[in-house]
């Protein structure tokens, strides 16, 4: 998902442990994993959906066509 490598997480945990500080860090990373588990769900979720809905349109499309073709008399 980020291209973030180990040093540049290091980086991140200092700078939020410097600004935070030591007892609402936690909480703050505790908060910020909900809301990534929350949209990957989400995101799941809708990339299924639409998923279904293209697989749908494509059956309803192919009925379609195969309603307008017009078999030749002999």
């Amino acid at each position: 998902m980020f291209d973030i490598n180990f040093s540049e997480l290091i980086l991140i945990f200092v700078i939020g442990l410097i600004v935070c500080g030591p007892q609402r860090l936690p909480k703050i990373v505790n908060i910020l994993v909900r809301w990534i588990n929350t949209f990957r769900y989400i995101k799941t979720k809708l990339n299924n959906e639409l998923t279904k809905e293209l697989k749908l349109q494509g059956l309803k499309d192919n009925t379609k066509n195969s309603s307008e073709i017009k078999t030749p008399i002999e």
